[in-house]
């Protein structure tokens, strides 16, 4: 698709507008060539918001079952609006689901993420996720599995915390079928993908659904339907990580990933969320006032999903608010680049708005942030 040409993909969309109570549906339609939006009121039957440049957005953040925020109001796309959309669109933008064992993913969840990046396959959501007898018994219920299969997999859920993950790729349910099994006669996998999952931990190390149907119902199951499976967090000698969404929309989520879990940090909780714009407010509430870049910040931080983590330290023995905020670096990358070019903000930062990771930076805060992001924002 060429960036140059003026194409307009069309969806229908909904927003669910808290004073009234009801939902609301809208057209919503993006301009690819100058990233403007422009949405229309079914029921009115009018211009809700004309032809406007939105920075913050762009193609990869439209498809059957994404949120986008637009100034504050989150909308959910929930259908194309045309033809031409559904015929450019529906192709590629296809939904996979993947489910991580905790053998696997505690040593190799960066590469992984890397190497779905690389082959242009995007994470849409993510949680870490605690079976307990009762739910994995749920989750594996009407699978067609050989009963030793099923066994085995149900004692590997058991055996710790997986993560979840939601994928958006071109005809990713074979992608990653083939990459479990190693190969496939429906795709061929790039030399990437080849290089990664040879190894058998690999292969082993995740669960994934074969048909579009079995995608539907694993993602129903994780994100949409209440079971109390979330991992909790740790609230103790932890801290709040969050990598934002521009270094998602750039692909650096695995690769951030991978610098904290090698630089002596482990991962305790894990949630993917599109914040709204009214809590992304509250969450920055500290700074309004005291930073110029507030307002900047917060649009950031509503501009799409985000990626919150606890973070702890491999020796429990070291204080986790302080050894992250440290790994982070100063929050201006043009001043960490200059004195601590190893930290994650020198690496991947590019202003003081757009500076890759958030960090709680008062040690009393870090258990209240985690709250907010794990308890308080649905």
């Amino acid at each position: 698709m060429n960036p140059k040409d003026d194409i307009r993909l069309a969806f229908v969309a909904e927003w669910y507008q808290v004073e009234a109570a009801i939902i609301r549906t809208f057209v919503i339609s993006f301009h690819v060539r100058d990233n403007a939006v422009e949405v229309f009121d079914q029921r009115t039957k009018k211009i809700f918001l004309r032809r406007t440049k939105v920075p913050e957005l762009s193609q990869r953040d439209f498809f059957v079952g994404s949120k986008i925020n637009v100034f504050g109001r989150q909308f959910d796309i929930i259908d194309y609006a045309d033809d031409m959309t559904r015929v450019t669109l529906a192709k590629y933008r296809k939904k996979g689901f993947v489910l991580l064992k905790h053998s696997m993913w505690a040593k190799h969840l960066g590469g992984f993420l890397m190497t779905l990046n690389e082959n242009k396959i995007n994470i849409n959501n993510g949680n870490m996720v605690q079976f307990t007898p009762k739910t994995v018994t749920q989750f594996l219920a009407g699978k067609q599995q050989e009963d030793v299969h099923a066994s085995v997999l149900m004692n590997e859920l058991l055996a710790g915390p997986s993560i979840a993950l939601e994928l958006i790729g071109n005809n990713v349910v074979d992608v990653m079928a083939a990459c479990q099994k190693g190969s496939s006669d429906k795709v061929k996998l790039s030399p990437s993908m080849e290089a990664f999952f040879e190894r058998e931990e690999m292969r082993l190390g995740f669960y994934c659904p074969a048909t579009e149907k079995g995608v539907d119902k694993d993602l129903s199951y994780f994100f949409e339907e209440k079971h109390n499976i979330i991992k909790d967090c740790l609230f103790k000698n932890s801290t709040l990580a969050i990598i934002k969404p521009h270094s998602i929309k750039d692909g650096l989520l695995g690769t951030i990933v991978n610098e904290i879990l090698s630089n002596g940090f482990q991962l305790n909780a894990m949630r993917m969320i599109l914040m709204p714009r009214v809590n992304c407010e509250e969450f920055y509430e500290v700074y309004r006032g005291v930073l110029p870049e507030y307002i900047p910040m917060v649009t950031q931080l509503a501009s799409g999903v985000c990626m919150c983590l606890e973070i702890t330290c491999e020796d429990d023995s070291k204080r986790a608010h302080a050894e992250f905020r440290s790994f982070c670096g100063p929050m201006d990358p043009e001043i960490a680049k200059l004195l601590r070019p190893h930290t994650l903000r020198a690496k991947f930062g590019k202003t003081k708005v757009l500076n890759a990771v958030h960090c709680t930076d008062l040690p009393d805060d870090t258990n209240l942030e985690l709250q907010y992001m794990f308890k308080i924002v649905d």
